[in-house]
């Protein structure tokens, strides 16, 4: 059960992203994706197996669902945030799209918790939330040296 729910998560969010109207170019969204996943990947494999913050199943379905979440989930729904984000210049909209991307991927790390793909040991929903609001402050950081680098060639040429 908790395979096909994060599958369907992992469907729902990747067919949004294909069909939103997108801000960001190619290859923007291709180097925040890479970027987002690397830090994403990195800091779960020092929370969960480093610092044993967090417990991990050993079953093969839920811990494909762990896999899909940190892989897919996270970094796809901190690009929808980002092109929202870009899309007007509002400082509220882009604020407010940070903490709905922020109370999104929180709630689905606590869905996780309900259906024991993990278990928080010496972890907390907060430090989520914490982690997930560095984590789109990051998305924007790689965004503006992305752009700012395309700005320097397209000056050039």
């Amino acid at each position: 059960m908790t395979f096909s729910i994060f599958f369907f998560l992992t469907w729902l969010v990747i067919s949004i992203f294909a069909v939103m109207q997108k801000k960001l170019s190619l290859v923007e969204n291709t180097f925040v994706f890479l970027v987002i996943l690397v830090v994403s990947i990195n800091f779960s494999s020092i929370i969960a197996d480093e610092l044993k913050l967090i417990t991990l199943p050993k079953e093969k379905l839920p811990y494909t669902a762990y896999l899909m979440n940190r892989s897919i989930i996270i970094p796809v729904l901190v690009l929808i945030q980002l092109n929202i984000c870009m899309a007007r210049d509002a400082f509220f909209w882009k604020a407010g799209s940070i903490l709905t991307a922020v109370l999104l991927l929180t709630g689905i790390n606590y869905l996780m918790t309900a259906l024991n793909i993990s278990s928080y040991t010496n972890w907390n929903p907060g430090f989520d939330a914490i982690y997930f609001l560095l984590l789109n402050l990051t998305a924007l950081i790689a965004y503006s040296i992305i752009d700012r680098a395309s700005e320097k060639a397209v000056n050039h040429t």
